[in-house]
């Protein structure tokens, strides 16, 4: 099995929250590599789980069964987040999210962070018109002028345009172009 050939994490439950979402990380990437559907990362996760883990997901899965919820991918790392996030760590990330700003990062470190922490705002993540705003909200006002020129159709299209846009700031402005947090401050 090709899945199991890669030595896929294994997740006991007991792990501190960091871990956890190094765990949640690690899966995903793997998932990923192997284009996984979603069916098959909900098929195959319940492997990966072992002692508390294990037993929470039983339990998880048969609530979600008997009310009738399908099992995405998605409602799975809702409930993970639920159960090995605590409250307070979930909250504060969730905070994170929402201010999050640009500022000296690049386009790329920029989207990153902003992807880290959307998991932690499972309503935002659902929604890609909210995702995107969230995400324009928070780029540079050099770049967020030229990503704004025209009706953005989605996430991928708001990441392009500011990529695009950064890298035409760059060009203009030679190599000494930087985020407007990172430029030294005149005294006046």
């Amino acid at each position: 099995m090709r899945f199991q050939s890669l030595t896929p994490p294994i997740l006991r439950g007991t792990e501190t929250t960091v871990d956890c979402e190094s765990w949640i990380d690690d899966i995903e990437i793997l998932f990923d590599s192997l284009e996984y559907s979603d069916e098959r990362r909900v098929k195959f996760i319940g492997h990966q789980l072992k002692e508390v883990a294990k037993s929470w997901w039983i339990a998880t899965k048969e609530v979600l069964e008997q009310r009738g919820t399908v099992i995405t991918w998605e409602i799975f790392k809702v409930e993970f987040y639920r159960r090995f996030f605590l409250g307070s760590y979930r909250e504060v990330k969730k905070t994170e999210f929402e201010i999050l700003k640009q500022e000296q990062l690049n386009v790329e470190e920029y989207v990153a962070q902003f992807s880290t922490l959307l998991r932690f705002s499972p309503h935002v993540a659902e929604n890609d018109e909210a995702v995107t705003d969230q995400f324009v909200k928070g780029l540079n006002p050099e770049i967020l002028t030229l990503v704004n020129t025209g009706r953005l159709y989605n996430f991928a299209d708001a990441l392009s345009r500011a990529k695009r846009a950064e890298d035409s700031l760059m060009r203009k402005k030679g190599a000494s172009f930087m985020p407007p947090a990172s430029r030294p401050r005149s005294v006046g």
